[in-house]
């Protein structure tokens, strides 16, 4: 009779102990799985941050994703998923984009490149052209870039503006005539591309045939094709 007892009180005791771990346990753990909450806005949070802000919601946040962008500064979320607002289960799993901040590139060495093939460089680059100037060159022709601004191997983030300069042509200085034949100023004259214009002839002392003034003066800038007045010796 006593074992009798004794067998009747453990299952008791068990009995109220599976009641006890069910009602306190079990099921508030069946009652939370099937819990919604909202996911809450965490982007542009850094993400440390984020993950807290997420912890407090019941959500687990886990990186899936890290690229670069030119606005969302580098280790602050891009974008989560699900999205904010979202109704998801309680413990659900968060995605979560990372920025690695603008991704930087240097700027090539363009000089003496065609502006049509630089704008296409420049264009793969991830970078824009915010102007592009002209300017004469000592020795680049027409269409030929110049330099850029910022100058070349300075780093800069993809989608920055630059500067293009480029050739608006050689740029040509007269040369000194003062004292040579007529003869061999026109070779001069047309090896570069310029034209001989009045030929006037005076008395003066010298050589016959010899220049003594001529317009543009030596050193002044001139273009092809422009033409050159000059005067010499009767």
């Amino acid at each position: 009779m006593k074992k009798f007892y004794i067998y009747l009180i453990t299952v008791v005791v068990f009995f109220v102990i599976g009641v006890v771990i069910t009602n306190f346990v079990i099921m508030p753990s069946v009652v939370h799985l099937g819990k919604e909450v909202t996911v809450p806005n965490v982007c542009n949070l850094p993400l440390e941050d984020a993950i807290q802000e997420l912890k407090k919601h019941n959500l687990e946040g886990i990186v899936t994703e890290r690229r670069h962008d030119r606005i969302i500064n580098e280790g602050k979320i891009l974008i989560h998923d699900p999205l904010p607002g979202a109704k998801v289960k309680v413990g659900r799993m968060i995605s979560l984009s990372v920025s690695l901040g603008p991704e930087s590139v240097k700027i090539p060495y363009l000089t003496g490149i065609d502006i049509e093939k630089g704008k296409l460089i420049i264009k793969n680059l991830g970078l824009v052209i915010e102007r592009i100037d002209s300017s004469f060159s000592d020795s680049l022709t027409k269409g030929k870039i110049i330099r850029t601004i910022p100058e070349f191997e300075t780093e800069v983030k993809k989608g920055d503006a630059i500067r293009v300069v480029v050739s608006k042509g050689i740029v040509l200085r007269m040369p000194n005539l003062l004292g040579i034949k007529l003869s061999k100023a026109k070779g001069v004259l047309r090896n570069m591309g310029l034209i001989i214009g009045e030929i006037k002839e005076v008395e003066a002392s010298g050589t016959r045939g010899n220049i003594i003034i001529q317009h543009p003066e030596p050193e002044h800038i001139v273009h092809l094709g422009d033409t050159i007045n000059v005067m010499v010796i009767k």
